[in-house]
């Protein structure tokens, strides 16, 4: 893959006395269980939310390929086939596994697999990707950004060196661009003034200033593309019904911008959940706002855990602190054994109680 990107850029139960059940329950044992899973990572497919980008401009994600006579060397193309059998013979289809796309990916989209078909590496595909290297995609990424959004090569590269004109003229820092373009792919897919609509509202909306504007779209990128009627759902239910004040929807903008991209209803549970079951104050919650980003069966668990264990204490003025970060970062065992300070065996068997 280095080689090849090198050739083109040229470098470039029942009720039991609690007391009983916890001993029951924390028998002390040898054997530790093996932990399951921890974090979920509310990452939306980037191919749709795309979609419902273009869907709000009602432009069409994928236009009908310009030449149909580009594809008479598969005339037998179908809607869903596997790439497997041109690969052998396609030029391009092989540049592109160099560069680590993949390909069984993009067969599983509706119509891509004749498009990129239907693409010269040299003519179509070549300079799109130098360009691509000369903003700062690492190699090693070129593959995931191509795989995820193939549609790059439709754009006219005049347009993408206008677009990137228009981020330096922002004041964005050479690292920050390539960090948009390398977490965002579909970023550069959209007009000059679609960005600079979608930063204006940000902006306006949560009252930031230019290096907050720069600080945002750099920290989650994903986030000035993301369907703005979800964005508005998000900071009413933050703002209205989980009661913060403006200045504090700032905050939490600013420090954990994935809050306006996960599910408004799992957002309300969470907070109801935090707030009025485990009596975590707004600020507390400010300090600590991964969890809000936390799977609600990690918070129950963990809190409910410490509740059975008589150790739920979560202010600092006090002894025996517990900080709410815990019920939020590392893995089970971790929690169990030096948060919770107990064994699997112990959580295990309280886990199924509940």
């Amino acid at each position: 893959m280095r080689g090849l990107l090198q050739s083109i850029v040229k470098v470039g139960i029942r009720t039991r006395p609690e007391s009983l059940l916890r001993r029951q329950l924390c028998t002390k044992v040898t054997v530790t269980a093996p932990h399951h899973s921890a974090l979920q990572r509310y990452e939306d497919d980037l191919q749709n939310e795309f979609q419902q980008v273009l869907r709000e401009d009602q432009r069409s994600v994928l236009d009908p390929v310009p030449d149909p006579a580009s594809l008479e060397a598969f005339p037998n193309t179908k809607p869903a086939f596997n790439f497997a059998a041109y690969v052998n013979k396609s030029h391009t289809l092989q540049q592109l596994v160099s560069l680590g796309v993949e390909l069984h990916k993009l067969e599983k989209r509706k119509g891509i697999p004749q498009y990129v078909l239907g693409l010269d590496f040299e003519r179509d595909m070549k300079e799109h990707i130098r360009f691509l290297a000369d903003v700062g995609v690492p190699a090693e990424m070129l593959g995931e950004f191509l795989t995820k959004n193939p549609l790059i090569f439709k754009e006219d590269l005049a347009d993408l060196e206008t677009r990137m004109n228009y981020l330096q003229s922002k004041q964005f820092l050479p690292q920050e661009i390539t960090r948009i373009v390398t977490k965002n792919p579909f970023w550069l897919m959209l007009s000059t003034r679609r960005i600079d609509r979608r930063l204006g509202y940000f902006q306006k909306t949560f009252h930031l200033a230019g290096n907050e504007v720069r600080t945002l779209a750099t920290k989650q990128p994903r986030l000035i593309t993301y369907n703005l009627e979800h964005v508005r759902k998000n900071t009413f239910t933050v703002q209205e019904e989980m009661g913060f004040e403006k200045e504090e929807v700032k905050q939490l903008l600013l420090s954990k911008p994935r809050i306006w991209m996960i599910k408004t209803e799992a957002l309300q549970y969470r907070f109801e959940y935090i707030h009025r079951r485990m009596k975590i104050s707004h600020a507390e919650i400010l300090q600590t706002p991964d969890l809000l980003l936390t799977r609600d069966v990690r918070i129950k668990q963990r809190h409910g855990f410490l509740k059975f264990l008589g150790k739920v204490q979560y202010d600092p003025k006090k002894e025996l602190y517990i900080p709410l970060k815990s019920l939020a970062e590392g893995t089970d065992e971790e929690f169990v054994t030096e948060v919770a300070k107990s064994n699997m065996e112990c959580y295990n068997r309280f886990l199924k109680t509940l």
